[in-house]
């Protein structure tokens, strides 16, 4: 049996900050992506570079394709499954899934999937992959009570869906969107109070590449974000770094913020990123001024389910 590792005591380095998204792995994912899936070999040697790198939290899912055999197929083939701290997240409950028994046994069937798929016996994380999934929580403890995985919690979109978990007792963990854009959760009283709170993982720096991709292909009902991504990108020249490298240390600026997912396509990338969290969070100043440039945002700008397919 594979035991489960402990969280890395040298979690506030810069590289072991970062968590490895890997939904690219077995979904064609993001609004910029236009290289589709790579190939095996290619996410064999991002999963070596980050191993080697530091990063020790690998991010994966039930609903994303093929990335949990992928992953686990990797990370046995070089040795280090026992090394790393693996977060997945069960299959999205169904709408004729309703009854208590039911939902226990669709949730336990998708976390022994996941644990065959890794080729582990205990999950170290396992979320809920909605946050309206909060109310069967109480199955997940029971699955940590069984010793089928470590530490449990949500994967959320809103901030209501935050705030509600951060009130349950039974919540390890939170996986949430964070960049630049979105100041949903910052301004909610929790995320800035002290106190024993849930340990928080962001996704989406980069707004699924939306920060990042050529004006010509931004779709037009997003549209509203150029003028402010414009205002970032000369902040960014004045202060001598590149967007991707502002995007990405901007999110780990933030100490409340445990870990960043980052997702890549090839290991120039992940190197690229690497390279960038190691010069350490932002310039207070220059966090104030990203901060003053950006406008609340609605929903449909920050949240990619609501985006128009």
């Amino acid at each position: 049996m594979n035991p489960t590792p402990a969280i890395p005591s040298n979690q506030s380095s810069p590289v072991s900050r970062l968590t490895l998204g890997t939904v690219q792995f077995g979904l064609n994912y993001g609004i910029a992506n236009q290289s589709g899936k790579p190939a095996y070999p290619i996410c064999r040697d991002i999963i070596a570079e980050a191993f080697s790198s530091g990063i020790r939290f690998f991010d994966t899912a039930a609903a994303y394709g093929e990335s949990e055999m992928v992953l686990g197929r990797a990370l046995h083939e070089l040795g280090i499954a026992d090394q790393v701290i693996l977060v997945s997240k069960s299959s999205p409950l169904t709408s004729e899934k309703t009854s208590p028994s039911d939902i226990k046994r669709t949730i336990e069937a998708s976390l022994l999937g996941s644990l065959r798929h890794l080729g582990i016996e205990s999950l170290p994380i396992y979320l809920f992959h909605r946050e309206s999934e909060i109310g069967s929580i109480e199955v997940l403890a029971e699955l940590r009570d069984r010793g089928l995985v470590n530490e449990i919690g949500i994967s959320v979109d809103t901030a209501q869906g935050a705030e509600n978990a951060v009130k349950e007792q039974l919540v390890d963990v939170i996986q949430l969107p964070y960049n630049l854009l979105d100041h949903r959760f910052t301004k909610s009283p929790w995320f800035n109070s002290s106190g024993n709170h849930p340990r928080l993982f962001a996704r989406s720096a980069f707004l699924q590449g939306l920060l990042l991709m050529p004006e010509e292909n931004l779709p037009p009902d997003l549209s509203s974000v150029l003028p402010v991504r414009r205002r970032i990108e000369s902040l960014a020249s004045e202060a001598g770094v590149r967007m991707s490298e502002i995007c990405l240390r901007y999110c780990l600026s933030c100490p409340r913020i445990d870990s960043v997912l980052i997702g890549v396509d090839n290991v120039d990338q992940l190197k690229e990123n690497i390279t960038f969290a190691s010069k350490g969070p932002l310039p207070p100043d220059l966090i104030q001024q990203i901060d003053e440039a950006v406008p609340d945002f609605p929903e449909t700008i920050v949240r990619p389910s609501l985006w128009s397919k």
